[in-house]
């Protein structure tokens, strides 16, 4: 439409962590379109202060962690309060709320008061059994309590909602969210940071035996470990690579399993390097266990792997197999057993590891790119605007 909009993003948790990814990706496509955005995150190292930065056009706030992590993330005091005197002095078009934690939620109907129009994004299933909230004890059960109220109810309240996957565009039109006001946009695959390089190339850049067989699986969350490592232990001389922050959980859970003699646990790896080792799995893994958390979500790390050009071993569970299946770009295994059977397969197959490898790739680069999730996103808020 030729106009350029004022945007401000909510994103709930620490920059370069979880939700975040996918604000940032939406954040810096719009930029490139000309839209004037903010997006407001956590700091994961001032506790009283924010800091304000340019990056690919656009404004990144990182708000004070006070309070971060009591009884849930998004409760920090100083960050809420922060946000929402930012939102009451200027004058935005869209506010885009990431979830319903508080400081993602609060601001934006703060910021309604001057004009803006609320997107509520849904990127995962929080309250009811079998979502996120569904642990066994909790500092402060009010809080469970009154997020499985808040998670609905921000999302009637809002103009508009986003889901991240089919399972939550369902359940918001269920909850009485109108059709012309629910769009899903699923996460994109960022082919401009991850590229598709060959095995050998990457394994003798960071010393990795070329013969060594890899299983790779990217981050700590949105993955059920207890699948994939039973599986391991059939397939006596293959490793595991979890790319991410040594975790000492995950080190426990493969010597429960006896395999930590061959758990490769990288340490952080930053973006510019991401590349390389993805590049040293064979095959990646993504396993989940059949939960709403699970159904309700779309592991972004799929998008990652589907990039650098590795076929998945995954669970049938969500839009996860509905994507395996539609661009061929893996195998589905329900339990340890059929993980094992499918990483074996592809391991002795090279010509079919090599295939659904390429399918995942071409995807990546066409249906399943962010800049295609950017322009779904702006006609979204342009259809928002423009109704009464």
């Amino acid at each position: 439409m030729g106009k350029r909009m004022r945007l401000l993003f909510l994103n709930h948790n620490y920059r370069y962590l979880g939700t975040y990814e996918r604000a940032w990706n939406l954040a810096r496509g719009l930029a490139r379109r000309g839209h004037q955005v903010t997006l407001m995150t956590v700091s994961r190292q001032h506790r009283w202060k924010p800091t304000w930065s340019i990056a690919s056009g656009v404004r990144v706030a990182e708000m004070p962690n006070l309070g971060q992590n009591y009884s849930g993330e998004g409760y920090g005091p100083l960050d809420n309060l922060l946000r929402c005197l930012h939102a009451l002095a200027h004058h935005y078009d869209i506010i885009h709320m990431f979830d319903h934690k508080p400081n993602a939620s609060f601001p934006g109907f703060v910021g309604r008061l001057r004009g803006a129009r609320l997107i509520a994004d849904w990127a995962d299933w929080w309250g009811g059994p079998g979502g996120i909230n569904d642990v066994p004890k909790r500092r402060v059960p009010a809080i469970g309590r009154f997020e499985e109220w808040w998670e609905v109810r921000s999302k009637l309240w809002a103009d508009g909602v986003v889901t991240i996957s089919t399972v939550l565009r369902q359940r918001a039109l269920d909850a009485g969210v109108p059709p012309d006001r629910v769009v899903h946009i699923p996460n994109g695959a960022a082919t401009d940071l991850i590229r598709c390089i060959p095995v050998h190339e990457a394994r003798q850049r960071l010393g990795v035996p070329l013969d060594r067989k890899i299983i790779g699986f990217l981050g700590m969350g949105q993955g059920d470990m207890e699948i994939v490592m039973p599986a391991i232990r059939q397939l006596p001389d293959v490793w595991l690579m979890v790319i991410g922050p040594k975790n000492p959980r995950v080190f426990h859970q493969a010597q429960s399993f006896g395999i930590a003699d061959r758990l490769w646990q990288t340490d952080f790896v930053p973006d510019e390097e991401l590349s390389w080792y993805l590049a040293c799995a064979d095959v990646m893994c993504l396993p989940l266990t059949d939960r709403a958390a699970n159904r309700g979500r779309l592991p972004g790390k799929l998008m990652y792997y589907m990039a650098a050009g590795r076929p998945t071993v995954a669970s049938p569970v969500g839009d996860v197999a509905d994507l395996i299946r539609k661009y061929k770009a893996g195998l589905l295994a329900t339990d340890s057993d059929q993980f094992a059977e499918a990483i074996r397969l592809l391991l002795n197959d090279a010509m079919l590891r090599e295939e659904l490898g390429r399918n995942a790739r071409r995807a990546a680069e066409t249906d399943l790119n962010w800049e295609r999730r950017v322009e779904e996103l702006e006609a979204f808020y342009w259809r928002i605007l423009s109704l009464n």
